[in-house]
């Protein structure tokens, strides 16, 4: 049986790789410095290897990261392997939104569902804003880095070669006023804005609509080219990586039951610009 990479493996490797490309090390350079093989510096970038807490610490000082990089480093190659991944929502950036970027960042396509709000790589800063003073989990200075990190994450759909996303969002998140309606306005004609890149899907799963669609909660599906699929759940205080197979194949069910009650592509384009005309009409 090969090797199996896992979430964790890919997000250590990746973060290992930022670390030592920091230090203006090549691979092989590092290589020397640890004394280890360039295919185990390779692989292990490459989530296709284990490397134990002694492995990320030291190559962490070897690449002279700063102690709070080194420290976190460490705790995540300590961390043991499961079907089911909680990443919690604390830290400076929150570790959740840290894993995602990289488990995104190597996905070929990603499909994102949401009841209850716009998905974040969709929102404005306002609406972001407004998401976040009404979850009051936060300071104001918190609020701040996590706005900035959400904005930063959206670059995902400007990349050279970005991963072919698909929003299925529920018609609840698109009526429920956040911000007030200058706000959703502008919400509106972002995500028609946003619905004519290429490689972005939007549809909008309409009411009436069966109860599996809303008790579901939010989810999101990543394929990649050489790893399983991953799905990401979404809970009040944590981010929930779930590589079971059998888990993963239900929310791939759900993700069809999803497509087959949604509106078209472009049905959903001219949906959102009556909306969006909608919450103009209310600002006059």
């Amino acid at each position: 049986m090969g090797f199996e990479s896992t979430t964790r493996k890919r997000e250590l490797g990746r973060e290992l790789r930022t670390v030592r490309e920091r230090a203006r090390l090549s691979e092989r350079e590092l290589g020397r410095i640890l004394e280890w093989p360039h295919s185990k510096i390779s692989r292990g970038e490459n989530g296709l290897q284990d490397l134990t807490e002694l492995d990320a610490a030291t190559y962490t000082a070897a690449c002279r990261a700063p102690i709070a990089d080194r420290d976190r480093l460490t705790k995540l190659a300590r961390e043991a392997d499961s079907d089911y991944w909680v990443r919690p929502y604390f830290g400076q950036l929150t570790d959740t939104l840290r894993s995602i970027l990289v488990q995104e960042g190597l996905s070929e396509a990603i499909s994102y569902y949401q009841p209850m709000v716009i998905p974040g790589l969709l929102q404005i800063e306002p609406y972001a804003w407004a998401i976040f003073r009404s979850a009051a989990k936060v300071t104001e200075d918190r609020m701040k880095i996590l706005i900035k990190a959400r904005m930063d994450h959206q670059d995902l759909l400007r990349r050279r070669r970005p991963p072919k996303c698909e929003f299925l969002i529920h018609e609840r998140a698109l009526r429920t006023m956040i911000g007030g309606t200058k706000v959703m306005q502008e919400q509106l004609l972002h995500l028609l804005l946003s619905s004519s890149l290429p490689h972005c899907s939007i549809r909008v799963v309409l009411e009436p609509t069966d109860v599996y669609c809303l008790i579901s909660g939010t989810f999101s599906l990543m394929e990649f080219e050489t790893h399983p699929a991953v799905a990401h759940a979404d809970t009040y205080t944590a981010g929930i990586f779930i590589e079971d197979r059998l888990a993963v194949e239900s929310y791939f069910g759900l993700r069809e039951r999803l497509r087959q009650d949604a509106l078209s592509k472009g049905e959903s384009r001219e949906w959102l610009a009556e909306l969006a005309n909608h919450y103009d009409r209310m600002e006059e």
